[in-house]
């Protein structure tokens, strides 16, 4: 996958996308102007709580509207994925997790370049009130794994790369026996 060349000049910084541009060499001995978008990373979770369920969000955003997700958000600068999704976890829902494990790190690069994190939040319990930003509602329930796949299938479903992931993984034998177990521990 092609990287945004290190003597790339940023032009723009806003709050999730950087635009930088670079002089490229073309294969006629000319050069022209590319220019790609780095996203910030954004991490997501499945948080389980210590009697086996998913924890999923009813959540509403003004520009978004309704839709079912997991708990997630942005990786702020300067502070790592793992980080991130101990804040998310936190803010959230409200709940901190006995266990943080990476489950999978997807990088897509192209115009845009951004790195997502997928983590398993193990034995997930509430420890504060949650925290929500102004521009989110978020209501959370407890679904079993088969139920989270359920969801997962569903048109309100936020996460479509999950989604497909978990679409493959049952046509695959014994691929959602392992995730099953990766989530649960």
């Amino acid at each position: 996958m092609a990287e945004i060349p290190h003597h790339a000049r940023c032009v723009f910084r806003g709050i999730l996308f950087d635009v930088y541009q670079w002089e490229q060499d073309l294969f006629d001995g000319s050069t022209a102007t590319f220019e790609a978008i780095k996203r910030i990373p954004s991490v997501q979770l499945i948080a389980t709580t210590p009697d086996e369920h998913i924890v999923l969000l009813r959540e509403e955003q003004p520009y978004v509207g309704s839709f079912v997700s997991l708990p997630g958000g942005q990786v702020e600068r300067g502070m790592t994925p793992a980080e991130a999704a101990r804040k998310e976890l936190l803010e959230e829902l409200g709940m901190a997790c006995e266990e943080l494990v990476l489950w999978r790190e997807k990088v897509f690069s192209s115009a845009i370049h951004w790195a997502s994190h997928d983590f398993v939040a193990r034995r997930c319990r509430r420890v504060q009130a949650p925290q929500q930003e102004p521009g989110e509602r978020i209501e959370p329930f407890l679904v079993t794994f088969d139920e989270f796949l359920e969801e997962a299938d569903g048109t309100r479903f936020r996460n479509k790369r999950l989604a497909d992931a978990l679409f493959r993984m049952r046509h695959t034998p014994g691929e959602l026996d392992k995730l099953k177990a990766l989530i649960f521990g």
